[in-house]
């Protein structure tokens, strides 16, 4: 999700797709601990209401607001973690059937991004922008990204190409404004020549997962 700095709020609507029973909702949102809880909350956004029942097949519409007393930066992105737990009513069972079962509260976590207003460049060319070195740590080969952009980039996946082979990485993850993330690489078959690549998928806006290929730099 994306919040405009020079929106008031923004919102975001919520359905209950079963057509039987209600269910309970918190939402509240994080700066990062995904073990932190609505009682240790510490970002600046006021998010209404905070805890509501959802009628079987209904919605609600939850208001985001950014606390103006709480600045951000104002040269780049920041990110926040807006959380929604969903808790199933308690079932009742049928007559003569036994008491025992097991239920599941369900949590969705979704990245939250303040966007400044007036951001240098382009937030759809910060992935063509960033700079991939490949490094050695130890017995490892280590594929670095540096990115000069004043937008987050996340990722789907991250791969470099080597004498006709793709080697992925596991758990790619996302790089910070002016930041720099590094992705483990195992078993890259040597030498790596000037024509390996990186490729990569990033994931813009809207959702979509969008395809690159970079070259290494020295």
């Amino acid at each position: 999700m994306i919040y405009p700095a020079q929106e008031r709020q923004i919102t975001v609507a919520l359905t209950n797709d079963n057509k039987d029973l209600p269910i309970l909702v918190q939402a509240w949102i994080d700066d990062g601990d995904e073990k932190s809880t609505p009682d240790q909350i510490n970002a600046p956004f006021l998010l209404v209401p905070p805890m509501f029942r959802m009628e079987p097949g209904k919605g609600q519409s939850l208001r985001i607001t950014y606390l103006q007393d709480k600045p951000l930066p104002t040269d780049k992105e920041s990110v926040f973690w807006l959380n929604v737990l969903e808790v199933p009513p308690k079932p009742k069972a049928a007559k003569g059937e036994a008491k025992n079962t097991l239920q599941l509260a369900f949590r969705t976590r979704v990245k939250l991004f303040f966007r400044p207003k007036g951001l240098k460049g382009a937030v759809k060319d910060a992935p063509s922008q960033l700079n991939w070195k490949l490094l050695r740590e130890g017995s490892k080969q280590v594929l670095q990204a540096e990115n000069p952009s004043a937008y987050y980039v996340s990722f789907e996946n991250v791969s470099l190409a080597v004498n006709g082979k793709e080697v992925k990485n596991d758990d790619p993850q996302m790089i910070a404004p002016g930041g720099t993330q590094r992705f483990v690489l195992e078993d890259i078959p040597l030498p790596v020549d000037t024509k390996s690549e990186v490729r990569f998928t990033s994931i813009d806006d809207y959702g979509q997962i969008v395809p690159h290929n970079a070259a290494l730099t020295r």
